[in-house]
């Protein structure tokens, strides 16, 4: 096996010595432009790579982010570590990744586990649950940002979408083919997209003159078949919605499942609106309508939050939100209904 090449087989190749060699490496002013060429080439003909455990213990940085998710079964959060692990190998990082499943204490046995292997930062989808975790890593100073979540009383770093915008024009576009009964199947309240997305629900129907019924609205769905279960429930009722919008595509997969079981037209009997617009929504039998969260975006935003709060002292908090856009498919209007639209 051929062994690995060292910085001092790429000075003794050019007739350096070591430390000149790291210093045009690591692009140092004081090496000549001549030598920084050759000292390059070289280490490029030998196929040099940096061994980033040793530069680590040089420097005390590994050149490696922990990225924590929710439910990594979720396509979506699929979407947004691929695009995290790409906008991390852009500034050379590399990425450890954990999952949650939701689970707080997990969390935080996920988030001990990465500080053991002396990751840089962190990114943070959090579980929501607690906050003593992130109290912990705001106390030790530990850089973090939090992604696609938020804490209303704790002011962190975080990039986020716009979800009361994405609630909002979710149940506006329902309301506008027509419908009045409008049932939402949201996530967990702690969640605060689940909260952002509610307050768009209630804001749309408050808008157009229509009464919130809380007996429409639902809370507690995270899977397929989260949104299976409570969308029979519904429609054992006497007066079920004619309109169901859902906390993501993975539940509102499950209320596609209970309604074509209870040999109901989509979207002619429920029309069916989704969140995150996960990449196989568009190939279902029936495309799901659905709210476009613009996942890479959303990592490279957060890639390059916490770059800057790894080389900023600065003390305020650095926020983003981004902005979410409908996507309309045949779940809420079917093929002949949009060709006489067009």
């Amino acid at each position: 096996m051929k062994s690995q090449v060292t910085i001092r087989d790429v000075a003794e190749a050019v007739g350096v010595s070591v430390n000149t060699v790291s210093r045009a490496l690591n692009d140092k002013p004081d090496v000549s432009a001549e030598t920084k060429a050759a000292i390059l080439e070289t280490a490029k003909k030998l196929d040099y790579r940096p061994n980033k455990l040793a530069r680590g213990l040089r420097s005390n940085k590994t050149q490696t982010i922990g990225v924590i998710v929710a439910d990594i079964a979720n396509p979506f959060y699929g979407a947004m570590v691929k695009g995290v692990e790409k906008a991390a190998r852009a500034s050379n990082w590399s990425i450890i990744l954990g999952n949650t499943d939701e689970d707080y204490e997990k969390e935080a046995e996920v988030i001990q586990t990465m500080l053991a292997d002396r990751v840089d930062g962190l990114l943070i989808v959090p579980a929501q649950a607690g906050t003593e975790t992130i109290k912990q890593l705001q106390e030790s100073k530990f850089p973090f940002v939090l992604l696609g979540r938020r804490f209303d009383d704790l002011p962190t770093d975080y990039v986020v979408t716009d979800d009361a915008q994405g609630g909002f024009i979710a149940t506006e576009h329902l309301i506008k083919l027509g419908h009045k009964q409008v049932a939402m199947i949201n996530g967990p309240l702690r969640v605060s997209s689940a909260k952002e997305r509610l307050r768009g629900y209630k804001k749309a129907l408050e808008t157009y003159g229509l009464e919130i019924d809380e007996t429409m609205v639902s809370a507690g769905a995270m899977t397929t078949e989260d949104g299976y279960r409570i969308t029979k429930a519904l429609l054992d009722r006497r007066v079920h919605p004619t309109a169901v919008f859902a906390y993501s595509d993975f539940v509102a997969f499950g209320v596609m499942r209970a309604i074509r079981e209870a040999k109901l037209n989509i979207p002619n009997d429920i029309a069916v609106v989704g969140y995150d617009d996960v990449e196989f929504s568009s190939c279902l039998e029936t495309p799901l309508t659905t709210i476009a969260i613009p996942e890479q975006e959303l990592a490279i935003n957060a890639v390059r939050v916490l770059e800057t709060r790894l080389n900023t002292s600065d003390k305020d908090p650095l926020t983003s939100v981004l902005s979410v856009k409908l996507i309309v498919r045949d779940s809420t209007i079917d093929r002949s209904q949009r060709l006489m639209k067009d």
